[in-house]
């Protein structure tokens, strides 16, 4: 039961997650991603070449998602007209759904394998420490 709950919970969180960083301006959103990243980096007291390799993961799959939000986005807007018709396309809205639902499981493995990446950059403490930093980040955006 508790590791049904934390998987829940990470899904949760992660969803919250992508939710404020779609919310957040382009600029705004890199200057925010690039003060995590630079706190984060000191926390884990990372190398300077560790440190390159922990930001290029994370610029890698940070454009990776920008491009899923972008069709993600892009077909709400869709599903938003194909709904708002006198006479809905079942067929039309099916489809829209389905390239929506896919886009988000999508957008949640970039999270996931963007934090196996980063792991496996760190030592154990390091990983350790990272853990609970992303924890701390999570229990802020939740507040």
């Amino acid at each position: 039961m508790g590791r049904k709950m934390d998987f829940w919970m990470l899904g949760l969180t992660l969803f919250l997650g992508i939710a404020l960083l779609a919310a957040i301006p382009g600029q705004a959103k890199e200057k925010y991603e690039a003060a995590r990243t630079e706190k984060l980096v000191k926390e884990l007291n990372l190398s300077p070449e560790k440190a390159k390799e922990f930001q290029a993961v994370g610029s890698k799959y940070a454009q990776s998602r920008q491009e899923i939000i972008e069709r993600i986005k892009k077909n709400e807007s869709e599903l938003e007209k194909a709904l708002a018709a006198p006479k809905p396309d079942e067929g039309k809205i099916k489809e829209l759904a389905a390239a929506i639902s896919g886009d988000h499981s999508k957008l949640f493995e970039t999270f996931k394998t963007q934090r196996q990446e980063e792991l496996q950059l760190l030592t154990p403490v390091q990983q350790g420490k990272f853990i609970l930093a992303l924890k701390r980040w999570h229990e802020e955006m939740c507040k």
